[in-house]
């Protein structure tokens, strides 16, 4: 009988130190400053959407392909003179990465002409060089070494547990995953990392910001396009949802 109501009251003990953790974290968020604004989950969503170009406006990044002659730039210089759309991505060798860095370079000559930029940046470069060989993104690239970007914008990693979860079990990974299926990839790289998309106008306001929930949660062309002001009805419709295509890796 002893022995029951010690498991018991280590159970209890147990549920108790989660739901605390649980609260703890939740009046976090809450007390968070940003989270802090007045007009409720919209005026938050607003301020913080205001604050990320000076939250990464001063990140070096290191230049793979791009105008500038220098080897690395601040974030903040890609919106002094114009607007632009950046992208971090996840992971070089992740096929879901691939197939939908192929589908934003859809829309890029159109949001070119609209005097919008258009980058990438990865956070490593583990499968840079395959990535570029393959055709994946053609456009300008920076790597973020060590993921500064994303650990100031606090874009999660996910935990092991939750990225078994999801590929097994969200609906919008298997999506993903279905649509990109022909698209070669490798598991190479901190797999567990989350990306994001930015729209940012010249001078700084931001857009759109888009920050992954998980693996396929991707930011569509049409959503892109709308927030530098562009009317999606004008453009044709394979840009919009193009299908993966299938690019053939050279490992020799």
């Amino acid at each position: 009988m002893f022995f029951v109501r010690s498991r018991f009251r280590d159970v209890v003990v147990i549920c108790g130190c989660i739901f605390s953790t649980y609260t703890c974290g939740v009046v976090r968020f809450l007390w968070h400053p940003r989270n802090l604004q007045s007009g409720g989950a919209e005026g938050a969503l607003e301020a913080m959407g205001e604050s990320v170009a000076k939250i990464i406006g001063d990140v070096e990044v290191e230049k793979i392909s791009g105008p500038s002659n220098a080897e690395s730039i601040k974030i903040g210089s890609l919106w002094e003179e114009q607007g632009v759309v950046i992208h971090f991505l996840r992971r070089f060798g992740c096929r879901l990465c691939r197939g939908h860095a192929q589908e934003l370079w859809q829309i890029v000559p159109t949001l070119e002409a609209s005097g919008f930029r258009v980058v990438s940046i990865g956070i490593e470069k583990y499968g840079l060089e395959e990535f570029q060989t393959a055709g994946y993104w053609k456009g300008e690239l920076y790597i973020d070494n060590g993921k500064k970007a994303l650990k100031a914008l606090e874009v999660p990693q996910v935990s092991y547990f939750t990225a078994v979860k999801d590929i097994l079990m969200n609906k919008d990974v298997g999506r993903a995953a279905k649509k990109t299926k022909d698209v070669p990839g490798n598991f190479k790289g901190d797999g567990r990392q989350l990306g994001a998309t930015f729209v940012i106008a010249k001078g700084g306001e931001v857009l759109l910001d888009h920050r992954q929930k998980n693996f396929g949660d991707h930011v569509s062309n049409e959503s892109i396009l709308k927030a530098c002001g562009i009317d999606p009805s004008t453009v044709k419709k394979e840009l919009l949802n193009p299908p993966a295509p299938v690019v053939c890796e050279d490992t020799a």
